[in-house]
C-alpha cells in the first residue's frame, strides 16, 4: 500500500511539472512569434525565374529577295528592378530581344535590344521601374526595319508603346532610332 501511495505521489509531481513546462514553452513561442512578426514587416515578392527563350520567325521580302527575320526574347534573370511600395518590395528581371535578319545562310543583321536603348526618351522614374516586354515587326523602308515596342512596369497598368527602326545596311548599320512614345491607357 505504501508503494502504491509513493507511486501515485511521484506520478502527480511529474505530471504537474510537465504542465508548467508546456505552459512556459507556449508563452515563449508567443513571445518569439510576436518578435519575428514585428521584425519582418516588409513583404518581398520575387518574380519567378524565366528560362524560356521565345522566338518568332517570319519571311519578309526586301526588293525581290526573300529574307528570314527572327525576333528572340529572353529574361536576364538579373533581379535588377526593385520597386518599393510601402511595406511591399517587388523584385523583377529585365528582358532582352535579339533581332536577326538572314538571307539564305548569310546574316545581314544581328542586333540586341535592351531597355537601355530607350533610356533617353523615358522619364527617369518610369525607366528605373520598367522592363522591355514587347517587340513586333512593323515593316521595311529606306534601309531600315521598323518595329513597335512596349515598355511596362510589372504588376501595374503603367506602360508606354513606341516605334523604332534599325538600319540593316549602309554605314548606319545597327543604328537605332525611336519615336512616338505614347502612354498606354
Amino acid at each position: 500500500m505504501k508503494q502504491l501511495l509513493i507511486l501515485i505521489i511521484t506520478f502527480s509531481i511529474l505530471s504537474s511539472c510537465n504542465r508548467k513546462k508546456s505552459e512556459n514553452t507556449q508563452s515563449e513561442l508567443k513571445v518569439g512569434t510576436e518578435t519575428k512578426l514585428k521584425k519582418n514587416d516588409t513583404t518581398v515578392v520575387y518574380w519567378q525565374t524565366d528560362f524560356d527563350t521565345i522566338s518568332n520567325s517570319q519571311e519578309i521580302m526586301i526588293g525581290n529577295s526573300k529574307h528570314q527575320l527572327e525576333i528572340k526574347s529572353y529574361s536576364l534573370n538579373d533581379s535588377s528592378i526593385v520597386n518599393i511600395n510601402g511595406n511591399n518590395k517587388e523584385i523583377y528581371h529585365n528582358y532582352n530581344f535579339e533581332i536577326i535578319l538572314k538571307r539564305q545562310k548569310d546574316t545581314i543583321l544581328k542586333s540586341e535590344l535592351h531597355k537601355e536603348n530607350f533610356k533617353d526618351s523615358l522619364n527617369n522614374e518610369f525607366y528605373k521601374r520598367c522592363i522591355l516586354l514587347g517587340v513586333e515587326y512593323d515593316g521595311i523602308r529606306s534601309n531600315r526595319l521598323f518595329f513597335k515596342g512596349g515598355l511596362f512596369v510589372p504588376d501595374t497598368d503603367w506602360g508606354f508603346e513606341n516605334e523604332f527602326a534599325i538600319f540593316y545596311q549602309s554605314e548606319k548599320k545597327n543604328q537605332l532610332d525611336s519615336w512616338n512614345y505614347k502612354e498606354i491607357e
